[in-house]
Protein backbone atom coordinates (compact mmCIF):
# COMPACT_ATOMS: atom_id res chain seq x y z
CA UNK A 1 0.00 0.00 0.00
CA UNK A 2 0.97 3.47 -1.16
CA UNK A 3 0.77 6.34 1.06
CA UNK A 4 -0.38 9.58 -0.26
CA UNK A 5 1.76 12.09 2.17
CA UNK A 6 3.11 15.48 0.56
CA UNK A 7 0.18 15.31 -2.42
CA UNK A 8 2.22 12.58 -3.56
CA UNK A 9 2.64 8.36 -2.95
CA UNK A 10 5.56 7.82 -1.24
CA UNK A 11 6.94 5.05 1.04
CA UNK A 12 6.81 5.09 4.41
CA UNK A 13 9.81 2.47 4.81
CA UNK A 14 12.91 3.78 2.72
CA UNK A 15 13.82 7.42 2.34
CA UNK A 16 16.09 8.74 0.11
CA UNK A 17 18.13 11.83 -0.01
CA UNK A 18 19.87 12.47 -3.61
CA UNK A 19 21.28 9.00 -4.79
CA UNK A 20 22.29 7.47 -1.68
CA UNK A 21 19.89 5.58 1.19
CA UNK A 22 19.78 7.11 4.88
CA UNK A 23 21.23 5.10 7.20
CA UNK A 24 18.49 2.96 9.76
CA UNK A 25 19.95 5.40 12.78
CA UNK A 26 20.97 8.79 11.80
CA UNK A 27 24.36 9.79 13.58
CA UNK A 28 22.74 13.44 13.19
CA UNK A 29 19.68 13.13 15.21
CA UNK A 30 22.23 11.44 17.73
CA UNK A 31 23.84 14.69 17.74
CA UNK A 32 20.82 16.66 18.02
CA UNK A 33 19.48 14.48 21.12
CA UNK A 34 23.15 15.33 22.85
CA UNK A 35 22.61 18.86 22.17
CA UNK A 36 19.41 18.43 23.35
CA UNK A 37 20.46 16.66 26.52
CA UNK A 38 23.19 19.23 27.13
CA UNK A 39 21.12 21.81 27.19
CA UNK A 40 19.35 20.19 30.08
CA UNK A 41 21.85 19.57 31.86
CA UNK A 42 23.06 23.11 31.99
CA UNK A 43 19.51 24.27 33.14
CA UNK A 44 19.61 21.97 35.93
CA UNK A 45 23.15 22.66 37.01
CA UNK A 46 23.67 26.62 36.91
CA UNK A 47 19.49 27.79 36.27
CA UNK A 48 20.28 30.69 37.35
CA UNK A 49 22.52 31.63 34.06
CA UNK A 50 20.69 29.54 31.58
CA UNK A 51 17.40 29.80 32.85
CA UNK A 52 15.37 28.25 29.65
CA UNK A 53 18.01 25.92 29.06
CA UNK A 54 15.80 22.96 29.91
CA UNK A 55 12.70 23.75 28.54
CA UNK A 56 14.55 24.19 24.66
CA UNK A 57 15.97 20.99 25.65
CA UNK A 58 12.53 19.63 26.02
CA UNK A 59 11.22 21.45 22.69
CA UNK A 60 14.00 20.05 20.31
CA UNK A 61 13.11 16.55 22.33
CA UNK A 62 9.03 16.94 21.95
CA UNK A 63 9.99 17.69 18.20
CA UNK A 64 12.30 14.83 17.10
CA UNK A 65 10.15 12.72 19.17
CA UNK A 66 6.73 13.38 17.31
CA UNK A 67 8.74 12.88 14.10
CA UNK A 68 10.70 9.26 14.89
CA UNK A 69 7.40 7.67 16.00
CA UNK A 70 4.95 8.87 13.57
CA UNK A 71 7.70 7.35 11.40
CA UNK A 72 7.47 4.39 13.03
CA UNK A 73 3.85 4.22 12.76
CA UNK A 74 3.88 4.83 9.32
CA UNK A 75 5.96 2.35 8.49
CA UNK A 76 3.61 -0.23 10.43
CA UNK A 77 0.71 1.03 8.52
CA UNK A 78 2.94 0.44 5.25
CA UNK A 79 4.09 -2.59 5.28
CA UNK A 80 0.99 -4.26 7.49
CA UNK A 81 -2.03 -2.07 6.31
CA UNK A 82 -2.39 -0.94 9.76
CA UNK A 83 -0.78 -0.40 13.50
CA UNK A 84 0.33 -2.76 15.43
CA UNK A 85 -0.88 -1.62 18.51
CA UNK A 86 0.18 -4.29 20.95
CA UNK A 87 4.03 -4.21 18.77
CA UNK A 88 4.11 -0.57 19.44
CA UNK A 89 3.23 -0.60 23.20
CA UNK A 90 5.31 -3.45 23.76
CA UNK A 91 8.69 -1.50 21.75
CA UNK A 92 7.59 1.19 23.82
CA UNK A 93 7.69 -0.35 26.74
CA UNK A 94 10.82 -2.31 26.30
CA UNK A 95 12.89 1.26 25.45
CA UNK A 96 11.85 3.16 28.65
CA UNK A 97 10.59 0.89 31.53
CA UNK A 98 14.15 -1.13 32.01
CA UNK A 99 15.76 2.66 32.91
CA UNK A 100 12.83 3.62 34.40
CA UNK A 101 12.12 0.82 36.78
CA UNK A 102 15.96 1.25 37.86
CA UNK A 103 15.50 5.24 38.56
CA UNK A 104 12.20 4.91 40.64
CA UNK A 105 13.88 1.22 42.42
CA UNK A 106 17.29 2.75 43.66
CA UNK A 107 15.05 6.52 44.59
CA UNK A 108 12.89 4.24 46.97
CA UNK A 109 15.75 2.64 48.36
CA UNK A 110 17.98 5.50 48.62
CA UNK A 111 14.45 7.39 50.35
CA UNK A 112 13.85 4.82 52.54
CA UNK A 113 17.18 4.26 54.04
CA UNK A 114 19.03 7.32 54.30
CA UNK A 115 15.58 9.81 53.22
CA UNK A 116 17.95 12.16 51.70
CA UNK A 117 14.97 14.55 50.37
CA UNK A 118 12.89 13.82 53.68
CA UNK A 119 10.51 11.55 51.51
CA UNK A 120 10.28 9.16 53.73
CA UNK A 121 9.25 11.50 56.66
CA UNK A 122 6.76 13.08 54.69
CA UNK A 123 4.68 10.42 53.39
CA UNK A 124 5.33 10.74 49.40
CA UNK A 125 7.81 7.74 48.44
CA UNK A 126 4.44 5.74 47.60
CA UNK A 127 2.69 8.35 45.39
CA UNK A 128 5.96 9.25 43.48
CA UNK A 129 6.09 5.95 42.27
CA UNK A 130 2.76 6.01 41.37
CA UNK A 131 3.01 9.03 39.78
CA UNK A 132 6.15 7.55 38.22
CA UNK A 133 5.10 4.67 36.43
CA UNK A 134 1.57 5.61 35.79
CA UNK A 135 3.15 8.48 33.68
CA UNK A 136 1.18 11.25 35.91
CA UNK A 137 3.68 14.05 36.43
CA UNK A 138 2.18 16.28 34.02
CA UNK A 139 -1.12 16.05 35.14
CA UNK A 140 -2.43 18.20 38.87
CA UNK A 141 -2.12 15.30 40.99
CA UNK A 142 -4.49 14.94 44.68
CA UNK A 143 -1.17 14.20 46.74
CA UNK A 144 2.02 15.43 47.01
CA UNK A 145 4.89 13.60 45.16
CA UNK A 146 8.86 14.30 45.40
CA UNK A 147 10.81 16.63 43.89
CA UNK A 148 12.84 13.23 42.49
CA UNK A 149 10.75 12.78 39.87
CA UNK A 150 9.97 16.39 38.47
CA UNK A 151 11.65 16.01 35.01
CA UNK A 152 9.07 13.07 34.51
CA UNK A 153 6.65 15.49 33.49
CA UNK A 154 8.30 15.15 30.09
CA UNK A 155 7.85 11.65 29.55
CA UNK A 156 4.28 11.83 30.61
CA UNK A 157 3.74 13.99 28.09
CA UNK A 158 5.02 12.11 25.26
CA UNK A 159 3.34 8.67 26.07
CA UNK A 160 -0.23 10.56 26.65
CA UNK A 161 0.61 11.90 23.11
CA UNK A 162 1.39 8.44 21.85
CA UNK A 163 -2.34 6.64 23.85
CA UNK A 164 -4.18 9.04 21.20
CA UNK A 165 -1.84 9.82 17.98
CA UNK A 166 -1.66 6.11 16.69
CA UNK A 167 -5.47 5.89 16.46
CA UNK A 168 -5.99 9.40 14.79
CA UNK A 169 -3.05 9.34 12.43
CA UNK A 170 -4.79 5.92 10.85
CA UNK A 171 -8.47 7.59 11.00
CA UNK A 172 -6.64 10.34 9.11
CA UNK A 173 -4.85 8.60 6.37
CA UNK A 174 -7.48 6.64 5.57
CA UNK A 175 -9.51 9.40 4.30
CA UNK A 176 -5.98 10.88 2.78
CA UNK A 177 -6.89 13.52 5.64
CA UNK A 178 -3.56 14.23 7.08
CA UNK A 179 -3.39 18.11 6.60
CA UNK A 180 -6.30 18.50 8.58
CA UNK A 181 -5.35 16.59 11.51
CA UNK A 182 -2.20 18.35 11.90
CA UNK A 183 -4.13 21.45 11.42
CA UNK A 184 -7.19 20.83 14.27
CA UNK A 185 -4.52 19.05 16.88
CA UNK A 186 -2.14 21.96 16.58
CA UNK A 187 -5.69 24.87 16.77
CA UNK A 188 -6.84 22.82 19.43
CA UNK A 189 -3.49 22.17 21.64
CA UNK A 190 -2.68 25.89 21.18
CA UNK A 191 -5.98 27.07 22.58
CA UNK A 192 -6.15 24.79 25.63
CA UNK A 193 -2.14 26.04 26.23
CA UNK A 194 -3.98 29.69 26.02
CA UNK A 195 -7.05 28.44 27.96
CA UNK A 196 -4.74 27.49 30.73
CA UNK A 197 -2.28 30.23 30.59
CA UNK A 198 -4.78 32.73 30.81
CA UNK A 199 -6.43 31.11 33.46
CA UNK A 200 -3.57 31.04 35.37
CA UNK A 201 -2.64 35.10 35.11
CA UNK A 202 -6.13 35.84 36.29
CA UNK A 203 -6.83 33.33 38.48
CA UNK A 204 -4.15 31.91 40.09
CA UNK A 205 -0.57 33.43 39.14
CA UNK A 206 1.46 31.11 41.95
CA UNK A 207 0.75 28.06 39.91
CA UNK A 208 2.95 28.58 36.98
CA UNK A 209 4.71 25.44 37.59
CA UNK A 210 1.18 23.59 37.17
CA UNK A 211 0.04 25.04 33.98
CA UNK A 212 4.07 24.98 32.50
CA UNK A 213 3.42 20.96 33.18
CA UNK A 214 0.49 20.14 31.44
CA UNK A 215 0.34 17.85 27.99
CA UNK A 216 -1.32 20.64 25.99
CA UNK A 217 1.64 23.60 27.22
CA UNK A 218 4.25 22.18 24.93
CA UNK A 219 2.14 19.28 22.90
CA UNK A 220 2.23 21.42 19.91
CA UNK A 221 6.12 20.14 19.64
CA UNK A 222 5.00 17.01 19.10
CA UNK A 223 2.30 17.93 16.59
CA UNK A 224 5.03 19.76 14.92
CA UNK A 225 7.25 16.73 15.07
CA UNK A 226 4.88 14.62 13.19
CA UNK A 227 4.50 17.33 10.49
CA UNK A 228 7.54 17.62 9.19
CA UNK A 229 7.72 13.50 9.04
CA UNK A 230 4.44 13.37 7.13
CA UNK A 231 5.35 16.03 4.69
CA UNK A 232 9.22 15.66 4.75
CA UNK A 233 9.30 15.42 1.23
CA UNK A 234 8.56 18.68 1.11
CA UNK A 235 10.08 19.48 4.03
CA UNK A 236 13.81 17.81 2.87
CA UNK A 237 13.37 19.71 -0.54
CA UNK A 238 13.28 23.49 0.89
CA UNK A 239 16.57 22.85 2.23
CA UNK A 240 18.39 20.88 -0.73
CA UNK A 241 21.39 22.88 -1.33
CA UNK A 242 24.51 24.00 0.68
CA UNK A 243 23.78 27.34 1.19
CA UNK A 244 20.09 26.73 2.51
CA UNK A 245 21.33 24.17 4.65
CA UNK A 246 23.85 26.69 6.47
CA UNK A 247 21.96 29.86 6.40
CA UNK A 248 18.79 27.41 8.09
CA UNK A 249 21.69 25.77 10.45
CA UNK A 250 23.21 28.92 11.54
CA UNK A 251 19.85 30.78 12.25
CA UNK A 252 18.24 27.83 14.06
CA UNK A 253 20.83 27.67 16.30
CA UNK A 254 21.43 31.18 16.69
CA UNK A 255 17.69 31.07 18.02
CA UNK A 256 18.03 27.81 20.60
CA UNK A 257 21.09 29.30 21.91
CA UNK A 258 19.42 32.77 22.91
CA UNK A 259 16.27 31.56 23.94
CA UNK A 260 18.69 29.30 26.54
CA UNK A 261 19.09 32.54 28.31
CA UNK A 262 15.53 33.27 28.61
CA UNK A 263 14.84 34.92 32.38
CA UNK A 264 12.30 32.96 34.19
CA UNK A 265 11.65 30.68 30.70
CA UNK A 266 8.84 28.18 32.95
CA UNK A 267 6.60 30.76 34.36
CA UNK A 268 6.73 33.72 31.72
CA UNK A 269 3.95 33.76 29.45
CA UNK A 270 6.17 35.34 26.90
CA UNK A 271 8.56 32.23 26.43
CA UNK A 272 4.79 30.09 26.18
CA UNK A 273 3.41 32.35 23.60
CA UNK A 274 6.35 33.52 22.37
CA UNK A 275 9.51 31.98 23.11
CA UNK A 276 8.30 28.44 23.37
CA UNK A 277 6.73 28.31 19.30
CA UNK A 278 10.29 30.14 18.36
CA UNK A 279 11.94 26.65 19.65
CA UNK A 280 10.02 23.89 17.81
CA UNK A 281 10.20 26.46 14.60
CA UNK A 282 14.19 26.03 15.32
CA UNK A 283 13.86 22.59 16.76
CA UNK A 284 12.11 21.43 13.69
CA UNK A 285 14.46 23.16 11.50
CA UNK A 286 17.62 20.78 13.01
CA UNK A 287 15.40 17.93 12.30
CA UNK A 288 14.78 18.46 9.04
CA UNK A 289 18.51 19.08 8.39
CA UNK A 290 19.73 15.97 10.55
CA UNK A 291 16.89 13.23 8.87
CA UNK A 292 18.02 14.84 5.49
CA UNK A 293 21.73 14.36 5.69
CA UNK A 294 23.00 11.10 3.95
CA UNK A 295 26.54 12.02 4.79
CA UNK A 296 28.27 11.22 8.17
CA UNK A 297 28.30 13.41 11.06
CA UNK A 298 32.00 14.81 11.15
CA UNK A 299 34.31 13.46 14.00
CA UNK A 300 34.24 16.32 15.81
CA UNK A 301 30.11 15.73 16.73
CA UNK A 302 31.37 12.62 18.43
CA UNK A 303 31.01 13.35 21.88
CA UNK A 304 27.46 14.81 21.10
CA UNK A 305 26.44 11.55 19.42
CA UNK A 306 27.44 9.34 22.48
CA UNK A 307 25.55 11.81 24.80
CA UNK A 308 22.94 11.62 22.51
CA UNK A 309 22.57 7.46 22.69
CA UNK A 310 22.54 7.81 26.60
CA UNK A 311 20.85 10.76 26.26
CA UNK A 312 16.91 9.11 28.21
CA UNK A 313 18.95 7.78 31.11
CA UNK A 314 20.91 10.73 31.86
CA UNK A 315 17.69 12.97 31.29
CA UNK A 316 15.99 10.52 34.50
CA UNK A 317 19.18 10.74 36.83
CA UNK A 318 20.50 14.23 36.59
CA UNK A 319 17.93 15.99 38.45
CA UNK A 320 17.58 13.40 41.18
CA UNK A 321 21.95 13.67 41.72
CA UNK A 322 21.61 17.19 41.84
CA UNK A 323 19.34 16.69 44.60
CA UNK A 324 21.11 14.12 46.38
CA UNK A 325 24.43 16.11 46.32
CA UNK A 326 23.19 19.42 47.16
CA UNK A 327 21.46 18.28 49.55
CA UNK A 328 17.52 18.51 48.29
CA UNK A 329 18.37 22.06 46.87
CA UNK A 330 18.47 22.64 43.06
CA UNK A 331 19.54 26.71 43.48
CA UNK A 332 22.53 28.00 43.14
CA UNK A 333 25.03 24.70 43.15
CA UNK A 334 28.04 25.06 43.96
CA UNK A 335 30.81 24.57 40.95
CA UNK A 336 32.01 21.53 42.26
CA UNK A 337 28.86 20.17 43.00
CA UNK A 338 27.05 21.08 39.34
CA UNK A 339 30.55 19.62 37.59
CA UNK A 340 30.16 16.49 39.72
CA UNK A 341 26.68 15.91 39.44
CA UNK A 342 27.30 15.83 35.49
CA UNK A 343 30.05 13.69 35.60
CA UNK A 344 28.08 11.19 37.63
CA UNK A 345 25.32 11.68 35.37
CA UNK A 346 26.99 10.83 32.41
CA UNK A 347 28.97 7.80 34.52
CA UNK A 348 25.50 6.34 35.51
CA UNK A 349 23.76 7.06 32.32
CA UNK A 350 26.41 5.40 30.71
CA UNK A 351 25.81 2.68 32.82
CA UNK A 352 22.06 1.86 32.31
CA UNK A 353 22.67 1.91 28.80
CA UNK A 354 25.11 -1.00 29.18
CA UNK A 355 22.94 -2.88 31.56
CA UNK A 356 19.03 -2.39 31.73
CA UNK A 357 19.29 -0.53 28.60
CA UNK A 358 20.57 -3.34 26.89
CA UNK A 359 18.25 -6.24 28.33
CA UNK A 360 15.42 -3.85 26.98
CA UNK A 361 16.69 -4.35 23.48
CA UNK A 362 17.70 -7.84 24.07
CA UNK A 363 14.35 -8.48 25.07
CA UNK A 364 12.60 -6.51 21.91
CA UNK A 365 14.45 -8.27 19.78
CA UNK A 366 13.48 -11.46 20.85
CA UNK A 367 9.69 -10.48 21.23
CA UNK A 368 9.74 -9.43 17.26
CA UNK A 369 11.90 -13.09 16.41
CA UNK A 370 8.97 -14.87 18.35
CA UNK A 371 6.18 -13.12 16.95
CA UNK A 372 7.94 -13.09 13.36
CA UNK A 373 8.35 -17.12 13.79
CA UNK A 374 4.57 -17.24 14.38
CA UNK A 375 3.82 -15.73 11.43
CA UNK A 376 6.02 -17.53 9.23
CA UNK A 377 4.31 -20.71 10.48
CA UNK A 378 1.14 -19.76 9.95
CA UNK A 379 1.88 -18.54 7.14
Amino acid sequence: MALLVDGRAGTAAGQTVGQGTVRQRLDGLDVLRGAAVGAVLLGHSWPGVFQGAGIVGVIVFFVLSGYLITGVLLRDIEQHRKVRYGRFYAHRAFRLLPALIAFLGVYAVVELTADVLGDRSKGIIGYTLLAGFGYLKDLPLPFDVSMAIGPLWTLAVEEQFYLIWPALLVFALARNRQGQLIGWSGAVVFFLMTASVLAMLILAPHLHSLVYALPTTWGLGLIIGSALRLYRVRMFSWFAGRRPRRLALLGAVLVLAALVFFPKANESPAFFFVGGPLAMAAAAVLVVLAASRSQMMPRWTRPLQMLGTVSYAAYLWNYVVILWLNGGSTADLPPLVAVSAIALTLLVAVTSWYTVEKLGRVGRHRFDAYFQAKADARA
